[in-house]
C-alpha cells in the first residue's frame, strides 16, 4: 500500500507542478518522467505477472520519450502547447507488440504495456498525442480517477480471502 500511495503522491507532485509552474523545456522531465514511471509501477502493482514483464514495464513507460533526444540536442527547444513529434505516437507501440508476439518475450510484452501506461497519461497531461494532423487529448480527471483506483486496489485485493 505504501508503493502505491508514493506513486499516488509522485504523480499528484509532478502534476501540480507541471499545472502551476512555467518550466523550461529540458526541466519538465524531471517531473514527468517519475510520473510516467509511477503510473507503470500501479499498473505493475495490480498485476500478477514476472518480473522481466515488470522490468520491460518500466523501460516502456520511458521509452516513447526517446524523441526528445534530438529535440534536446537541438538549439531551439519546443514551447508548450507544440505538437509533439509524429514519432510520440501510440502507433509506435505496434513493432514492439508485434516483436513480442513472435518471439514471446515477456520482457517486450512489458515494454509494450508500459508505453501504452507513457500514452494514457500523455492523453491527460500536455500536449497529448499526435493521431491524423491533430493532437489527441483527454480531460485530466479520468486518468487521476484511473491512477486512484490503481493506488487503492492493491490494497484492496490483498485484503481479500
Amino acid at each position: 500500500m505504501r508503493r502505491a500511495l508514493a506513486c499516488l503522491a509522485t504523480i499528484a507532485v509532478a502534476d501540480v507542478v507541471l499545472h502551476r509552474v512555467k518550466l523550461p523545456w529540458l526541466a519538465i522531465g524531471i517531473f514527468d518522467h517519475p510520473a510516467h514511471l509511477a503510473t507503470a509501477e500501479l499498473v505493475a502493482l495490480n498485476m500478477r505477472r514476472s518480473d522481466a514483464w515488470k522490468q520491460g514495464l518500466l523501460v516502456g513507460a520511458l521509452l516513447p520519450d526517446i524523441d526528445h533526444i534530438p529535440l534536446a540536442l537541438r538549439s531551439e527547444h519546443p514551447e508548450d502547447g507544440d505538437p509533439r513529434p509524429n514519432t510520440h505516437t501510440p502507433f509506435a507501440v505496434l513493432p514492439v507488440a508485434a516483436a513480442a508476439a513472435i518471439t514471446g518475450s515477456e520482457r517486450l510484452r512489458g515494454v509494450a504495456a508500459g508505453m501504452l501506461t507513457h500514452y494514457a497519461r500523455d492523453l491527460a497531461v500536455g500536449g497529448g498525442l499526435p493521431m491524423m494532423g491533430g493532437s489527441l487529448r483527454t480531460p485530466y480527471p479520468p486518468y487521476a480517477v484511473a491512477c486512484a483506483v490503481l493506488a487503492l486496489t492493491p490494497a484492496y485485493s490483498r485484503s481479500r480471502p
